[in-house]
């Protein structure tokens, strides 16, 4: 009863520390462009108009995702109002509950330490943290395939097929909110499983028909609902947003085959050499206890390695991409340093490995604080210095304690100094905000609004500001662009949204009030003789604001 009661209040020390880190960063600074602002004004739009079917971003049809976040952040807008905290707030929650799945799944393959390890890892990796604090479809789509896997494994362990229920209702929730992938990457995953460990009765058990119902049940009604709305969505979305988008180039985001290779010891970071050491003679991966733990590796390697190979492969590459990947690696990590723990000893210089890491990241952030451009150099060396405490303190610390011999001491220090060193991530917001916000040049647009008297229509110049629509509460009217609205431009009436730069002068010189947002860089090129016209004119960082006719 004692030892229950204990791990009750270790879980719940837990999920409070792991609250505070995730929660705490949501309302300190507004949304950040471009993904934030778009995501948060897609469901405001749904909020306005009643219509949660057809997606719209500043006004116009956008199919480039399904619908879950939106729904997930219009929910969360209507209990804490339309602000940053509630916009962020979904993909924060995904975090935490996918942090709790990926701890119960440890615990089940190697123990109820290997579990509480795991879920600290996952929840203080660097691009688990750093993607599970912003809003965008990244983390949802993380969570729903972790559900899915630990649901598979337990039903494919424990002989339970009712726990498929659970995998087919997370990959028809994860098909609404990032499309065929949340099909297509456990399935190759189960595929290899099964491949490298011969468990051929797999498949047969997975074609269970009360799944399979439940997935059509959750998946098909907004697909059906929304094609039939809109008959081109099937073409746009699974034609050229999956089939073409994966094998082609179109929308500039390609990288090198080898691009995600780096950045997997980085996503881990501050644990990164506890992934090195995962090679070790006497690590887990390469002396498993028992076929049972031997064929948990294989399921995890798989699981890391179809994910990583899938992205690589890929036409379009981002950094989020991966996510998914962090869940596995952290499960093993942690089965590893269980090991350790229980062996007494340091398996594959990894303690020496984590203060080599922290002297050089901690570096790389001093040398950055002082000649980068986003940031002051005051601004920089606070950060660097809160970063570096938990990253270099921690190993710190561990190594004091080794040298005692007290490694479970040590292996606290380290859990410190990473918890540490996501609190240090947190102060990197505000600087960002500074460049990566549009909410300022919002601010000032309402201002300017207010003290003319007179609305007027928004106008930006060569881009999309976002967050503009969503801090002013209006449509923007987009000159010499289309960009990710292309399509919705297409549709409808939405011509004299989307003018060309000829045509909006003719317009702003005719009489028609305009506010109209414009980069510095950009004013010679929309006004080439340097004369604007305006009656109003305010800078705003890197932004200019002109107000035409009368005040």
């Amino acid at each position: 009863m004692t030892r229950f009661c204990s791990d009750r209040k270790l879980i719940a020390i837990m999920a409070l520390i792991f609250c505070a880190i995730y929660l705490t960063p949501l309302a300190g600074h507004h949304l950040l462009e471009p993904d934030e602002g778009r995501y948060a004004e897609i469901p405001r739009e749904m909020i306005e108009s009643g219509n949660y079917v057809t997606p719209t971003l500043n006004y116009v049809n956008y199919f480039e995702k399904p619908a879950m976040l939106y729904w997930l952040n219009a929910l969360s807008f209507k209990i804490f109002g339309l602000n940053p905290f509630a916009a962020r707030f979904p993909s924060a929650l995904s975090a935490l509950l996918g942090i709790g799945v990926t701890g119960l799944l440890g615990a089940r393959m190697f123990g109820k330490r290997t579990g509480a390890v795991s879920a600290l890892i996952t929840a203080t990796s660097l691009l688990y943290y750093a993607i599970g604090t912003i809003n965008i479809t990244d983390m949802p789509l993380a969570f729903f395939m972790t559900l899915t896997m630990a649901a598979f494994y337990e039903g494919h362990i424990s002989g339970n097929r009712r726990w498929y229920l659970l995998s087919y209702a997370a990959i028809a929730l994860g098909m609404l909110t990032k499309g065929l992938i949340a099909i297509v990457l456990p399935g190759a995953i189960v595929f290899w499983y099964i491949i490298f460990t011969r468990k051929w009765c797999i498949a047969a058990d997975l074609l269970y028909l009360p799944g399979i119902l439940l997935f059509f049940a959750i998946a098909l009604p907004w697909f059906y609902l929304v094609i039939r709305d809109n008959p081109d969505f099937f073409r746009f979305f699974f034609i050229q947003e999956h089939f073409q988008r994966y094998t082609t180039k179109m929308h500039n985001r390609y990288e090198p085959f080898w691009f995600y290779l780096p950045l997997i010891p980085a996503a881990v970071m501050p644990w990164t050499a506890f992934l090195t050491a995962l090679v070790s003679k006497r690590n887990i991966l390469r002396s498993p206890d028992s076929p049972a733990v031997k064929d948990a590796n294989i399921f995890l390697l798989v699981w890391f390695t179809v994910i990583l190979l899938f992205f690589s492969a890929s036409g379009s590459k981002l950094i989020p991409y991966i996510v998914p990947c962090v869940p596995p690696l952290a499960i093993l990590m942690s089965a590893g340093i269980t090991r350790m723990l229980e062996s007494g000893r340091w398996a594959g210089s990894a303690l020496g490995g984590s203060i080599a890491i922290g002297i050089i990241f901690s570096l790389a952030a001093l040398v950055y604080a002082c000649i980068g451009d986003e940031l002051t150099t005051r601004e920089g060396i606070i950060i660097s210095a809160r970063v570096a405490s938990g990253l270099l303190g921690g190993s710190l610390f561990a190594w004091y304690f080794t040298k005692k011999q007290d490694y479970e001491k040590a292996f606290f220090s380290l859990c410190i100094g990473a918890l540490l060193f996501s609190f240090g991530l947190q102060s990197i917001y505000l600087p960002l905000e500074r460049t990566r916000s549009a909410w300022s040049v919002a601010s000032e647009i309402t201002a300017l609004q207010n003290s003319a008297g007179k609305t007027g229509k928004i106008a930006v110049y060569g881009e999309i500001l976002q967050g503009v629509p969503f801090y002013t509460k209006q449509r923007a009217l987009l000159i010499d662009y289309t960009g990710e609205l292309e399509y919705g431009a297409n549709q409808g009436e939405n011509g004299d949204w989307f003018p060309s730069g000829e045509e909006f002068l003719k317009r702003w010189h005719s009489g028609e009030l305009f506010i109209l947002v414009i980069k510095n860089k950009r004013l010679n090129k929309l006004f080439p003789e340097g004369i604007t016209g305006a009656v109003s004119s305010i800078s705003v960082n890197d932004y200019t604001i002109l107000l035409n006719g009368e005040q």
